[in-house]
């Protein structure tokens, strides 16, 4: 069972209020507003799930944001490293937009997930969720470590 389809089990058990799969169309819109392909893993992911409805959270205060809520808040930061300029780009907030969750690409199409409280870097929305559920304090995240609890 791969740490999307573990993510979404919980969030289920949880009572978390998911949005249906999205569409082509939606899919779409969210790389135009990336500007590069979308990874297997992103594809995957909204794919089963569209995020959460709008301002619904986990019980660690997580909200994914459907894509509709990433194209419309355009919560998008700008910046340069040593590796280069980078456009990050929201899709998950924390503790009602203490801090974002952000898709970080680079100008030669490479992307990673950013996690703003931690810096952390992940190199794919499958890290992300591994991490969430394995090592949920890495990410800056806090609450019940198991559905209920």
């Amino acid at each position: 069972m791969s740490s999307i389809d573990q993510i979404l089990a919980r969030w289920r058990e949880e009572g978390v209020a998911l949005n249906p799969g999205a569409s082509a169309l939606q899919l779409e819109a969210l790389e135009r507003l990336m500007g590069v392909p979308l990874p297997p893993d992103v594809q995957s992911f909204y794919s089963a799930a569209n995020g959460m409805h709008d301002y619904q959270h986990d019980a660690r205060m997580v909200s994914m944001w459907s894509i509709e809520r990433a194209v419309r808040e355009r919560n998008i930061q700008e910046g340069e490293d040593e590796w280069g300029p980078y456009q990050d780009i929201a899709f998950a907030d924390v503790i009602f937009s203490a801090w974002h969750f952000r898709f970080r690409v680079r100008t030669e199409g490479r992307m990673c997930v950013i996690a703003e409280l931690t810096h952390e870097e992940l190199p794919s929305l499958f890290a992300v969720f591994d991490a969430f559920l394995k090592r949920p304090g890495s990410l800056g995240l806090v609450g019940a470590s198991k559905p209920g609890s």
